[in-house]
C-alpha cells in the first residue's frame, strides 16, 4: 500500500478548514454544504442546526445511516494544493457539549456565552461519520504525485 504523502491527521486538525459534505436525499437529489468539523476518535464530527420548516439532509442521511462524502482541501497554488477525500456512512451521536465546543474553537477567535448557548442548545444535533474508504493527494510545485487510498476503515489513515 502506498503511504501517504502527508500526515492526514495534523492535515484534519490544521484551524479554520472547513469540509465539502455530499449527501444524496431520501428522494434521491443531491446536498452539498461546507460545514465545519473536529477530526477525533477516527471520525469526523459535525454540528448541524435543526429546523423544523426546512429539509435536514444530513441529519437525515446520519438519522438513516446513509453515506456521506467529505473532502477536506487546500488550494494554494503552487505550493499547497492537499485534498483529502472521504467516504463512509453517517450516524447520529449523543450530544456532547465539550466536543462540540472543540468543533467551534477551531473556527470562531473566541468562545463567548452565545456560542456556550448554541453549543447546548437541542435545536442542533451532533453526528459523525466514519471515513471507510478515501483518498489523500497533494501537488506540491503543482507535481502529480502518488494517491494514499484506502478502501476500509482497518487500511484507512486513523487506524492504529
Amino acid at each position: 500500500m502506498t503511504e501517504p504523502i502527508f500526515a492526514i491527521q495534523g492535515f484534519l486538525d490544521e484551524p479554520r478548514l472547513p469540509a465539502s459534505v455530499a449527501t444524496v436525499t431520501g428522494r434521491g437529489n443531491t446536498a452539498l454544504a461546507m460545514m465545519w468539523f473536529v477530526a477525533e476518535e477516527g471520525r469526523l464530527w459535525f454540528h448541524t442546526p435543526v429546523f423544523d420548516d426546512r429539509p435536514a439532509p444530513f441529519l437525515d442521511a446520519a438519522r438513516d445511516h446513509r453515506e456521506v462524502a467529505v473532502m477536506v482541501a487546500t488550494f494554494d497554488p503552487p505550493d499547497d494544493v492537499r485534498q483529502v477525500r472521504m467516504t463512509g456512512s453517517a450516524r447520529l451521536e449523543t450530544k456532547d457539549v465539550a466536543r462540540v465546543r472543540r468543533i467551534y474553537e477551531r473556527y470562531v477567535p473566541a468562545w463567548s456565552p452565545s456560542w456556550a448557548e448554541h453549543a447546548a442548545s437541542p435545536d442542533a444535533l451532533l453526528w459523525s461519520m466514519s471515513p471507510d474508504r478515501g483518498m489523500a493527494v497533494a501537488y506540491p510545485g503543482l507535481e502529480n504525485r502518488p494517491v494514499f487510498r484506502w478502501s476500509s476503515a482497518a487500511d484507512g489513515p486513523f487506524s492504529s
